[in-house]
């Protein structure tokens, strides 16, 4: 469940469920009187699930509304109708059913009855882990019979479910696979959700039917980033230089338009990417989608690789360093909790390389720069960029990566920080070494499928006089899993307009 972005009057409410309430005057403020009335269903009735439950409820400005059956909160709403769907209870006898509120003025007000719950017949138990404005983490008890073949997750957005609802996912042959992350729901709507398992001999077992009502979209995290505008236009993507010589998959250097967008001065940093963990960054589906959120928790992922291990200079202990050992997974998610994307290949290389130079090529477009900086690696005889100085005469004065923008001689020529060298960046793309021989020229996003995505950017960890800095080009371009994690491979973002 979701625990940012909380009301500050959900607090009070929340309270109540410790210290307990009633309809009785409690004492706070005087103004419009609170007050709570359970509409349904009615004292002493016997239920089924799943069982609406319905309050009417006086006052001004209402904070927030929880719905209690025992001891367990099924339901928080903080706009009417205040009606929810109880879709289970444990334990089948006489339940006390609340309805506690709480409003701005701090005036707080409870309604309870009592209703009788009997035996529940279902084959196993499903129940909701986590919720966020969009997605669903269910879990269900393993399937405990023989000659298993399969699970199938249906989901309803009306008032029961059943195997002619829409199928959401299916889990073949992995008996002890019991999660299913649903993605793509409306904000602050009702679903319902029930499992099927199937064996091979033909019989089905079903569980309880699960109602779910996902959050309302919290607000994008202010993460204090300093962004760089940059006006649309169209560039040479590729290799496209007649001395030198790129990568195969740099080929053929085409011509490209791209739209304005904004993007990150520099890579996210450590202490950036602490307030997406402090934030419950890890925990709340919020952020994730299906893919990430799965692999998230197979393994386990609570942090980045390495954090505070000095060894790497990624931790809090590193707060101006950028966060490395980061999935594309990840990336994404801190993306999702600031309201961001990671940049397209083409967004990333228009950049790092610019629209300056000579018409080499003789597409019509300048070639811009082959280093974010200019045409050679050490112009100048300076360090341009953190990166591995073994061999050469050039030390960057770094054994691992540095702090942000401490290269300000490689700025690109729009001011963007660490282009090459630091960490190499996460793209949005999927990769594919031949993709340029489509030569899409509109706002290119790269392929729609893959099983890599893209990477842009030397590290510090690739030495700079191989091939004069080759590693380092602003062409240069590579694909990883997006499950990869590595300490020199962080990101930045953009805003699109």
């Amino acid at each position: 469940m979701r625990k940012i972005y909380i009301w500050s009057g959900i607090f009070i409410v929340l309270i109540l469920l410790v210290v307990g309430c009633s309809n009785e005057d409690n004492g706070n403020p005087a103004g419009p009187t609170l007050a709570v009335n359970i509409t349904e269903p009615a004292d002493g009735d016997t239920i089924s699930f799943p069982q609406t439950v319905s309050a009417e409820v006086t006052g001004d400005e209402i904070a927030g509304v929880v719905f209690i059956a025992g001891e367990d909160t099924f339901a928080t709403l903080t706009e009417p109708p205040y009606s929810a769907v109880w879709s289970f209870y444990p334990d089948s006898g006489e339940v006390t059913l609340k309805v506690c509120a709480a409003d701005s003025a701090g005036q707080t007000a409870c309604d309870s009855i009592t209703v009788y719950v009997p035996p529940q017949e279902f084959d196993f138990l499903l129940s909701q882990i986590a919720v966020s404005s969009h997605n669903v983490y269910l879990g269900w008890t393993k399937f405990s019979g023989m000659f298993f073949q399969e699970y199938r997750v249906y989901m309803s957005t009306g008032t029961e479910v059943d195997s002619t609802d829409q199928l959401v996912a299916e889990i073949v042959g992995a008996v002890n696979d019991t999660n299913a992350f649903i993605d793509g729901l409306s904000p602050t709507s009702d679903y319902m959700f029930v499992v099927y398992a199937y064996t091979i001999t033909g019989s089905c077992y079903v569980s309880n039917q699960l109602a779910v009502r996902t959050e309302s979209v919290p607000p994008p995290h202010d993460d204090g980033a300093i962004l760089i505008p940059i006006e649309g236009d169209t560039f040479t993507m590729g290799y496209s230089w007649s001395s030198g010589g790129g990568g195969s998959e740099e080929y053929p250097a085409h011509p490209v338009r791209i739209d304005g967008f904004s993007i990150y001065k520099y890579e996210v940093t450590c202490a950036q990417y602490k307030e997406f963990m402090d934030a419950g960054g890890y925990s709340d589906p919020e952020w994730w989608d299906s893919a990430g959120w799965m692999w998230k928790e197979k393994n386990g992922i609570t942090a980045p690789l390495n954090w505070n291990n000095p060894e790497y200079n990624i931790g809090e202990d590193f707060p101006d360093y950028p966060v490395g050992g980061v999935s594309w997974y990840e990336a994404m998610a801190y993306a999702r909790f600031v309201g961001r994307t990671l940049p397209t290949e083409a967004q990333w290389e228009y950049a790092a390389r610019g629209t300056l130079g000579t018409d080499e090529n003789g597409d019509g477009y300048p070639e811009g720069y082959r280093f974010p900086w200019g045409d050679e690696f050490y112009m100048g005889g300076e360090v341009h960029c953190n990166y591995l100085a073994e061999g050469t005469p050039y030390d960057d004065g770094f054994e691992f990566s540095s702090p942000v923008g401490t290269f300000e001689n490689g700025a690109s020529i729009f001011g963007v920080m660490d282009m090459s060298g630091n960490v190499a960046e996460w793209c949005l793309d999927w990769f594919d070494n031949t993709y340029y021989w489509d030569n899409v020229f509109d706002n290119p996003a790269g392929p729609d499928t893959g099983t890599e995505k893209t990477i842009r950017g030397g590290h510090y960890l690739w030495r700079g006089y191989e091939d004069d800095g080759f590693y380092f080009r602003t062409t240069a371009r590579t694909g990883k899993e997006p499950e990869t994690r590595r300490t020199f491979i962080g990101f930045r973002l953009v805003e699109n307009y």
